[in-house]
C-alpha cells in the first residue's frame, strides 16, 4: 500500500456562503466521463482527511460551506449527525445532511484513510454510521482498479492489461446500472472490484485503460458482467459449477486454456497453478466447527468428530460438485463455491480453488487425523482467467482475443 500526501499546517476559514456555482454541482470534479460512487467505509464513526492542497467541506443538500482550509481535517458522528473537527480542536456546526469533500487546488487530491483519491469523498450519515463514496469518472476509477487486479506487468503483457481493463469496465457499468436507488455502484473490494485509489495507479494500465476507452463486452448486444479471476488450473468453469444457486450463462462457459499442440496452459506461470493443503485433525476441526454450518445443510450446533469426508460429484471442468462431511453429529452437504469457504487456513483464508482430488486417513477411534487435498487454480474460475490471460499476451494474442475466448459469443465495442 502506497502512502504518500503531505500534511501541512491547517488553515481554515468556516463560512455560511454557498458554494461558487462553477464548483457547486454534485458530480464528481475530474468528470469527462459517467461518474460512479465507490464505497470505501459503509459504518465508519469517523474520518481523517488531509490535502498537499486547499479543500473544502460543503454540505450536500444546501450547498453551502461547512469549513475550508489546507493540511488535515476529521468528519465524525455526533449524534445522527455530522461535525467537522479542525485540527486545532474547533467544530464546526453539526449538520443532519450528507457532506462532499473536495480539493481546490488544482492538481492536488484529497487524502482518506492514508490514501489519495481522485474526484469527490461523499459522507452520508447512516444509523451506525457514515457512508464513506468516492465519486469520480470511471475511466479515473478504473486506473485505481486495473493494476490492483492483475498486478504490475511487465512488456509483452500489455494486451492482458488491456484486457482487464476491458473486463473491469464491462463489470463497472453492469452494477451502475444495476445500483439505481442505491447511495453507491460498487464496493472497494474483493466484494466487486479492488480499487486503491490515486495511489495504486501503474503507467502499463494507465496506457491499457486509455488504449481500451470506452471498450466494453457485450453479448447478443447487452453489456455484460464480466467476472473474473486469478487461475484457472487448466479450464475456466460454468456458472452452475461454481456458483450453484445461480443460472448458467451462454457466455460464461468452460473454456480449456491448454496451449494447441502441447500439454502446458496459458496459465501454468501462476504459482498457484498447482497447489497442496493439508488440514490436521484437530485444524480440521476447527475449521469445520466454525464455518460449516453456515454454508451447509445438516445439523445445527456443534460438528462434533468428523469421521468422513467424500466427494459426491464433478464438473464438466472437474472441479468438485459437492462435499459431504460425515461427523459424530450427521452429515453435512456441501456444493460449489461454498467449499471454500468452509475449508479455510487457520488464518481464515479461504481455500484456492474447488479445482482439486482429497484424500483422508483415520485414527484408531475412526476420526478423520489428516485430509490432504491436491488442487489446481485460484479463485472462483468463472469467465477470464488472468494467468491465463498473461500467458496469451506473452504469447502475441490481442486483447479482443483474449476476451472473446473467456467470454465465448462475445464482442467487443465501444459503449453507445
Amino acid at each position: 500500500m502506497h502512502r504518500t500526501g503531505a500534511i501541512f499546517l491547517f488553515a481554515v476559514a468556516a463560512c455560511a456562503s454557498a458554494l461558487p456555482r462553477s464548483a457547486s454541482n454534485d458530480v464528481a470534479a475530474d468528470q469527462s466521463d459517467q461518474p460512479v460512487r465507490i464505497a470505501l467505509a459503509t459504518d465508519a464513526r469517523q474520518a481523517q482527511f488531509a490535502s498537499s492542497g486547499s479543500w473544502v467541506i460543503y454540505n450536500r443538500s444546501s450547498e453551502h460551506v461547512v469549513t475550508r482550509g489546507s493540511g488535515g481535517v476529521k468528519v465524525q458522528m455526533s449524534g445522527s449527525r455530522l461535525v467537522a473537527v479542525r485540527d486545532n480542536g474547533s467544530e464546526t456546526s453539526r449538520y443532519s445532511g450528507s457532506f462532499i469533500v473536495r480539493s481546490t487546488t488544482p492538481g492536488t487530491l484529497i487524502q482518506y484513510d492514508g490514501k489519495r483519491y481522485r474526484g469527490d469523498i461523499l459522507l452520508l450519515p447512516t444509523d451506525t454510521g457514515m457512508l464513506i463514496i468516492n465519486r469520480l469518472a470511471v475511466e479515473s476509477y478504473l486506473r485505481g482498479v486495473v493494476p490492483l487486479e492483475i498486478g504490475d506487468r511487465k512488456p509483452g503483457e500489455e494486451a492482458a492489461v488491456q484486457a482487464q481493463a476491458v473486463a473491469a469496465r464491462s463489470y463497472s457499468y453492469v452494477h451502475m446500472a444495476e445500483a439505481r436507488g442505491r447511495a453507491f455502484d460498487m464496493y472497494g473490494s474483493v466484494q466487486d472490484q479492488v480499487y486503491g485509489g490515486a495511489d495504486a495507479e501503474k503507467p502499463i494500465a494507465d496506457d491499457a485503460v486509455v488504449a481500451t476507452r470506452d471498450m466494453v463486452v457485450r453479448y447478443a448486444g447487452k453489456i455484460i458482467s464480466t467476472p473474473y479471476h486469478s487461475t484457472c488450473g487448466g479450464s475456466t468453469a460454468g456458472v452452475q459449477e461454481v456458483w450453484w444457486r445461480e443460472p448458467d450463462q451462454p457466455y460464461l462457459q468452460p473454456v480449456s486454456d491448454r496451449i494447441p499442440g502441447t500439454n502446458n496452459f496459458y496459465c501454468d506461470p501462476s504459482p498457484r497453478f498447482k497447489w497442496n493443503a493439508t488440514f490436521q485433525k484437530g485444524a480440521l476441526r476447527a475449521t469445520l466447527e466454525k464455518y460449516l454450518t453456515q454454508y451447509s445443510s445438516g445439523p445445527s450446533g456443534s460438528v462434533g468428530a468428523v469421521t468422513g469426508i467424500r466427494v459426491e460429484g464433478r464438473t464438466r471442468s472437474d472441479r468438485v460438485s459437492a462435499l459431504t462431511i460425515q461427523t459424530a453429529r450427521g452429515n453435512y452437504l456441501v456444493r460449489g463455491n461454498d467449499i471454500r469457504f468452509v475449508l479455510r487456513s487457520p488464518a481464515g483464508a479461504i481455500l484456492n480453488s474447488t479445482y482439486f482430488t482429497a484424500e483422508t486417513t483415520t485414527d484408531a477411534s475412526g476420526e478423520v487425523a489428516e485430509l490432504t487435498l491436491s488442487g489446481g487454480g485460484n479463485g472462483h474460475g468463472i469467465g477470464m482467467c488472468q494467468w491465463g490471460a498473461i500467458g496469451r499476451a506473452r504469447a502475441g494474442q490481442s486483447y479482443r482475443t483474449i476476451l472473446t475466448t473467456y467470454y465465448p459469443g462475445t464482442t467487443v465495442g465501444r459503449i453507445d
